[in-house]
């Protein structure tokens, strides 16, 4: 913003300075006074409307990240398919769905107990490596309410165990396992198997969703040589991004 410049000052006693010479130093002396008093008034007021102002802005800005992505406790029959709606809309990663699509389960809003179910495969040509064909098998259960209509958490964290033992009972060479850094909990497995493909299985949970997804690399061209991790968080990591948005939006608890 460019700086205004301030007007000429006027010669002569004009105003409120005018008044001061007729009344002499005893009434200047009181406007001093009164001045400073409403500068003082001024100035705590401004202040506390700042913090107030500043309060609210902190509230809000608290309030908004919690609302956007806290799930919703129910959900309209059929909205949550990660197979269908959502594995298809991202684009960073290559993928062809392979199965026949009719394994989605959805009891219905209002059921109890409600489970979302589905699994789904896909053949993926990896960002690292584009003359190769890799598997995707990826499959979910979203616990939305148990038998009396409650929250299913302990269902889910049930299954999430589950999960984990399962990939952690893969055969594997080279192998390598821990946490993949992502949502409520995870678990990821990777390594060689007998016929030389290289596996990655990782297991999620989201709040009462759990969802798992295994890569493996090509069967008809194994190599027998390890894939690097890095090559397979890459497409994990661009799937768990929109799943975990749709998920945010729509998922239970």
């Amino acid at each position: 913003m460019v700086d205004e410049k301030a007007p000429p000052a006027k010669q002569g006693l004009h105003g409120w300075r005018a008044a001061a010479a007729v009344f002499g130093c005893g009434s200047l002396a009181a406007f001093g006074v009164f001045g400073v008093l409403v500068g003082v008034a001024s100035l705590f007021f401004n202040t506390v409307s700042s913090g107030i102002a500043t309060e609210a802005d902190s509230s809000a800005q608290g309030v908004v990240p919690e609302q956007t992505i806290k799930p919703r406790d129910s959900m309209p029959t059929g909205s949550l398919d990660l197979c269908g709606g959502t594995i298809p809309q991202v684009n960073d990663v290559s993928s062809t769905r392979t199965d026949n699509g009719g394994n989605y389960s959805d009891p219905g809003e209002g059921e109890s107990p409600r489970t979302v179910t589905d699994e789904c495969a896909w053949n993926v040509i990896p960002a690292g490596d584009r003359s190769s064909v890799w598997v995707l098998d990826f499959s979910y259960a979203s616990f939305v309410a148990d038998e009396e209509g409650n929250e299913a958490s302990s269902q889910a964290g049930a299954y999430f165990d589950e999960g984990v033992s399962l990939i952690d009972d893969l055969t594997l060479d080279s192998r390598s396992e821990g946490s993949a850094g992502v949502a409520d909990a995870s678990h990821y497995v990777h390594g060689l198997t007998e016929e030389g493909t290289t596996v990655y299985a990782m297991v999620v949970r989201s709040g009462d969703t759990v969802y798992e997804m295994e890569f493996e690399t090509d069967r008809d061209f194994s190599s027998g040589e390890l894939v690097p991790v890095s090559l397979f968080e890459h497409e994990c990591d661009a799937l768990v991004e929109y799943i975990e948005v749709r998920l945010g939006i729509l998922g239970p608890g």
